[in-house]
């Protein structure tokens, strides 16, 4: 069965329950959206956008995304299932030219556009928005701080004649101060949540099975890691020492307040503290990549050290180059690169992919990895493989550094989904809305700590096949508390979720 509407295409949109109901809300006041990847969230803002029009032919709509790939996906989507003439609808984005933008929006019933785009051209004047009768926010969970979504929202809310907000996302945060946020920012009155588990939902979505594989580090790579933590402990008791720090037990994110908390006053021995702070962040970040990464990445970091010593671009990084435990840790790596010495996971990474290619060779396989330097490293191992045709998939370039173009990013997803390549060594890149092929399994090289990044990550298998998500976890390092970081976030935001969703339906009923 697929929904019948005036202003839908027939066959376009299967009938579900649970995005009715959804819809049902959406059209009754500004709502947010929090289900799954891959449960409908653009058959949802079709729909929606299907009853403005149907209430005003004249009214038009505005939907946002955060990138342009992404923009012209939805645009893609909406051409598919809406009764609307392509030329009556636009993407708008900072490639277009400002001087045709301005026709466009004027011409066009439905834009599909970036925020930045928008808030620039309501500022300029190219743009008013008292004739949109619908706003879609996708990715709502970035409606915070200086990101455009708020100003966007805002100006909507005032200059619209019949507003309504929609905002989309598979997962708004775990802390309810943050959810609270996102809801402030877009004005929004409803919250809709579904998982795999309701009622409603689990007759659409196939089984998903979760496997944690855990691996321990090897002897020599415990060694490096005695030298390093040796350095920072020093560091940190010189700390606690001088008073700066309470305890020996610190977080990187406690670290960087610290410091930003002692740059605000300008007295001789905070700059010292300063410097002693920026040491361990430095030894820690090393220690983050023995543990959860791989020789290449530390490698790396290691190299890039030594260049920014010999250019005395840090104070912090020459101080450790003469110290002896960090100079061993720094010669013990490199030996164990040289001699092709790896971190375990990636030998299990190894493993987990053959068996998959076994037993069906045409699945496609997403490896998520945080670091690019991994990615990399990930992409170069499985291509050794027979059978395994990795690439490569990163965000655009940062600094001095690799990266890919939204197109090129577009026409790797195509060539993944034609089968060219059967894994996407992938950044975190692909954890947003992109358009990526259905998947037979996802490999997390690492675990995240965020339960936004998990539950994307996630929904990229099990959507219309069964699949399965892998994580690689080293057995006593940081990969253990944030899995169970991302674990009870989860539980706690869906917790939240579910509670504010019951509150705006009994305000509605």
């Amino acid at each position: 069965m697929h929904v019948s509407h005036p202003w839908l295409n027939p066959g376009t949109i299967e009938q579900r329950e649970y995005q009715e109901r959804i819809v049902g809300t959406a059209i009754s006041g500004n709502t947010l959206v929090c289900i799954p990847t891959g449960l409908g969230k653009t058959n949802i803002s079709a729909l929606v956008a299907a009853n403005r029009l149907s209430k005003n032919m004249n009214g038009k709509i505005l939907f946002l995304a955060p990138t342009r790939p992404l923009v012209e996906q939805h645009m893609k989507s909406f051409m598919r299932m809406l009764k609307v003439e392509e030329e009556k609808m636009s993407v708008v984005t900072g490639e277009t030219p400002p001087g045709e933008r301005h026709g466009i929006y004027r011409k066009s019933d439905i834009i599909f556009s970036t925020p930045q785009c928008i808030r620039n051209d309501l500022k300029a004047g190219i743009i008013g928005l008292q004739d949109f009768v619908l706003c879609i926010f996708d990715e709502a969970h970035r409606a915070v701080g200086n990101y455009a979504y708020p100003y966007v929202a805002k100006v909507y809310m005032s200059q619209s004649k019949e507003p309504l907000i929609l905002g989309l996302t598979a997962s708004p945060g775990s802390q309810r101060y943050k959810i609270d946020e996102v809801r402030g920012k877009l004005y929004i009155k409803n919250v809709e949540i579904r998982t795999r588990e309701d009622s409603d939902v689990a007759k659409y979505v196939q089984e998903m099975k979760q496997d944690f594989v855990e691996v321990e580090l090897t002897v020599p790579m415990q060694s490096v890691r005695k030298y390093l933590e040796n350095v920072k402990n020093e560091r940190i008791k010189k700390l606690v020492g001088w008073k700066v720090l309470n305890s020996y037990r610190i977080t990187k994110s406690e670290m960087l307040r610290k410091q930003q908390e002692l740059a605000k006053s300008g007295v001789g021995w905070k700059y010292a503290a300063i410097s002693v702070l920026a040491e361990v962040l430095k030894v820690d970040h090393a220690l983050a990549l023995l543990e959860t990464q791989c020789m290449y990445a530390l490698k790396s970091y290691f190299d890039k050290m030594r260049q920014d010593a010999e250019e005395g671009k840090s104070k912090a990084v020459v101080k450790l180059m003469k110290d002896d435990n960090f100079s061993s840790a720094m010669r013990l790596a490199d030996e164990l690169f040289a001699e092709g010495h790896e971190h375990p996971k990636m030998e299990k990474l190894k493993e987990i992919v053959a068996e998959q290619l076994e037993k069906d060779k045409f699945s496609l396989i997403i490896v998520f990895a945080q670091f690019r330097d991994t990615v990399n490293s990930i992409r170069e191992t499985l291509g050794k493989m027979p059978k395994v045709s990795p690439v490569e998939f990163i965000g655009q370039a940062k600094k001095k550094g690799r990266g890919m173009s939204q197109k090129e990013q577009v026409q790797i997803l195509n060539e993944f989904k034609l089968g060219f390549y059967n894994v996407l060594c992938a950044s975190q890149v692909a954890e947003e809305g992109l358009d990526v092929a259905e998947t037979s399994l996802v490999v997390f090289y690492e675990p995240t700590p965020s339960a936004i990044r998990k539950i994307q990550r996630s929904g990229r298998t099990a959507r219309t096949e069964k699949g399965r998500v892998v994580v690689l976890i080293a057995k006593g390092t940081r990969d253990e508390a944030y899995h169970w970081s991302a674990h009870q976030k989860e539980k706690k935001m869906t917790k939240i979720l579910y509670e504010m969703r019951d509150r705006s339906l009994r305000n509605f009923k």
